[in-house]
């Protein structure tokens, strides 16, 4: 037996138990309705294009699909160390988003070519966004392999997974509704045609993705188009906690620091994985403007070196991360030294405006 034929073997083994664990987990935790899981083909290539504001959305696909699956998950920011168990016993296909990543693409491409189904999240991730984000990725590789597609529709993940006894007691009521198959991306005869058929099939993907959704989720996505963010800062005298007027130079555009901090999928890994210490963001109440002035630098460090300096780019778009990060330098330079200067204390609250 040659090296390839056994790895294969034992990673499809290990594919069953993880299949069949989740399973057997699945129930005592949540109350999952499963629907159109007979419209999936018995075989030939399938891109499985599946909605995602959860860690735990692909682990739902692979275990409630009758086919194996290869699934794609996040490459370019750290992992906590059970992710990286899971991602790495399953054989995960990392992607390294907001960079030019030619190896995963050609094997995603071969795996199609194969005649496998490949999952992935057309969103890019499970940052709060509107219905008809998308990446176009997945719709170039269905282009390029003559895969069709089918929208996979997972309700009620949005921060249901809570640690503990917790996660027994509320089993949240997750819905996966798996659409029709969609015939794969035209390839136009030049660069203009090709990228209009892309965005067509990413239209017309992501409209299926949101009609199968449930109510709450389809309104989560739609008050997140919606919204507009804001920073609101504030200070108190440290004698009393009496309500202090700014007067320092003027502070800018804080709204991108706003988003940022208040979209809970968006700023978790940059405390969770990276571990930083940045409590004035999620916490509105006072704190020390030394406490501010190390969580805003080591923000704003963290989002310009690796691996996270394409992270705000990728998800805010460039002009976003770059008043992001203009805005948590002036919070160091500029907010926090005039708090220390009028002994003051500063209070950080990120906003969300519904329009």
């Amino acid at each position: 037996m040659t090296d390839s034929v056994s790895f294969e073997r034992s990673r499809s083994r290990r594919r069953r138990f993880l299949r069949q664990l989740v399973r057997m987990l699945q129930p005592l935790v949540s109350r999952v309705e499963v629907r159109g899981v007979e419209r999936i083909p018995e075989r030939g290539p399938l891109l499985l294009l599946f909605s995602h504001l959860s860690t735990l959305d692909g682990v739902l696909v692979v275990a409630n699909v009758p086919r194996e699956i290869e699934l794609v998950g996040p490459g370019d920011f750290p992992a906590t160390a059970l992710e990286n168990r899971v991602m790495d016993s399953y054989g995960l296909i990392r992607v390294n988003r907001g960079r030019p990543d030619r190896a995963s693409l050609r094997r995603m491409v071969d795996i199609l070519r194969a005649g496998k189904m490949l999952a992935i999240a057309p969103g890019g991730g499970t940052w709060e966004k509107g219905p008809l984000e998308a990446k176009p990725g997945p719709f170039y590789l269905s282009q390029v392999t003559g895969a069709p597609m089918m929208p996979v529709a997972i309700g009620g993940m949005y921060e249901a997974p809570t640690p503990g006894l917790r996660v027994f007691l509320r089993r949240p009521r997750v819905t996966i509704a798996f659409g029709d198959v969609i015939p794969p991306v035209p390839r136009g005869a030049d660069t203009a045609e090709r990228e209009a058929q892309i965005q067509e099939a990413s239209d017309r993907v992501m409209g299926q993705l949101f009609a199968l959704l449930p109510e709450e989720d389809q309104c989560l996505y739609q008050r997140w188009a919606r919204a507009r963010y804001d920073l609101r800062v504030t200070f108190a005298t440290l004698e009393d906690d009496s309500p202090l007027a700014y007067d320092g130079p003027p502070l800018p555009d804080l709204s991108a620091v706003g988003e940022f901090a208040g979209k809970p999928n968006l700023f978790r890994p940059v405390h969770v994985n990276a571990r930083l210490n940045v409590e004035p963001f999620l916490q509105a109440r006072f704190f020390a403007p030394l406490e501010v002035q190390i969580a805003a630098r080591e923000l704003a460090d963290l989002l310009t070196h690796p691996p996270y300096e394409v992270y705000l780019p990728y998800r805010l778009g460039e002009e976003k991360a770059r008043l992001a990060l203009e805005g948590l330098r002036a919070l160091h330079d500029t907010a926090c030294p005039w708090a220390i200067a009028h002994h003051a204390r500063i209070r950080l609250e990120p906003l969300m405006k519904d329009t």
